[in-house]
């Protein structure tokens, strides 16, 4: 007996082309997701403080300080250049 495959089928004039598929698997990814809120984020205009706890919960978030107390340390130290530069919560 022959098996057969299924295949999944796209309504007729959406996506049906290879760069259409394309598109959407990079719009799909979790990358894309990233820069695009990012992007989102940006736009906003926001201050500097605001930036670097940004780059900081991302890099916490991929796991980017190796381990849970390095990303404490590294909370710490980003509060502590804040303040020296006089930035410490306050906005621009």
């Amino acid at each position: 007996m022959m098996e057969t495959k299924r295949v999944v089928c796209e309504p007729a004039g959406r996506g049906t082309n290879p760069e259409d598929r394309r598109i959407r698997r990079i719009r799909s990814r979790s990358s894309y997701l990233l820069f695009r809120q990012l992007h989102d984020f940006l736009k906003s205009k926001p201050d500097i403080a605001d930036i670097l706890r940004r780059f900081h919960d991302i890099l916490d978030a991929k796991r980017g300080f190796g381990s849970r107390r390095n990303a404490e340390y590294a909370s710490e130290s980003l509060a502590w250049v804040l303040r020296d530069v006089g930035k410490d919560g306050q906005r621009a």
